[in-house]
C-alpha cells in the first residue's frame, strides 16, 4: 500500500514539472511575406493569413510540385471560395504567348471545383482565419509544360480596389 502511495505521489510530482506548451499555438511567429511555398498542412494557413493581414501587394502562392487546375487542394479552394463568397474576383491567366487555352475544359474544371467547395463554405466560414482573405481578387497563373500540359505556375492573392 505504501509503495502504491509513493508512486502515486512521485508521478503527480513530475507531472506538474512537466512544461505545459500548447499544441495549438506555432512554435515559431509568422512573419507576412510575399511569396509562400504550399505545403498541405495547417501552418500554410497561418503563414497566409498574417501575409494577407499584413502585405498590400500580392501574395504568391507557389507549388513545390506542379497541380492541374482540375487538382487545386482543398486546402486552397478553401481561400479561393472565401474570396469569390465575400464578392472577390477568381481569374484565371491562360499560360504565356497562348490567347486562348488549347483546353477550355480545364478552365471549365477548375471553375467547377470551386463552385463545389463553395457549397462546403458554410462550414469553414466562421474560421477566423480566412477573414484575412477578404478584400481580395484571386489570380489564377496557368503555364504549359513541355508535354503540353496545363498546370498553375502559381496562385496570387491581389489586394481589391476600393
Amino acid at each position: 500500500m505504501l509503495k502504491k502511495i509513493t508512486v502515486i505521489v512521485l508521478t503527480t510530482v513530475l507531472l506538474g514539472c512537466a512544461p505545459r506548451v500548447p499544441l495549438t499555438e506555432p512554435v515559431a511567429p509568422t512573419s507576412a511575406q510575399s511569396k509562400i511555398n504550399f505545403v498541405d498542412i495547417g501552418k500554410f494557413d497561418r503563414d497566409l493569413s498574417a501575409s494577407l493581414v499584413a502585405q498590400k501587394t500580392p501574395v504568391q502562392i507557389a507549388f513545390y510540385e506542379k497541380v492541374s487546375p482540375n487538382q487545386v487542394p482543398e486546402r486552397l479552394q478553401k481561400w479561393i471560395s472565401v474570396v469569390e463568397a465575400e464578392g472577390g474576383k477568381v481569374l484565371v491567366e491562360p499560360p504565356a504567348n497562348e490567347l486562348v487555352a488549347r483546353s477550355p475544359l480545364a478552365a471549365i474544371g477548375l471553375l467547377g471545383s470551386l463552385i463545389s467547395s463553395l457549397k462546403s463554405f458554410a462550414q469553414f466560414k466562421s474560421e477566423q482565419i480566412y477573414s484575412a482573405a477578404k478584400g481580395k481578387n484571386v489570380v489564377i497563373v496557368l503555364e504549359r509544360n513541355p508535354k503540353g500540359e496545363v498546370l498553375i505556375s502559381n496562385i496570387q492573392f491581389i489586394q481589391r480596389a476600393p
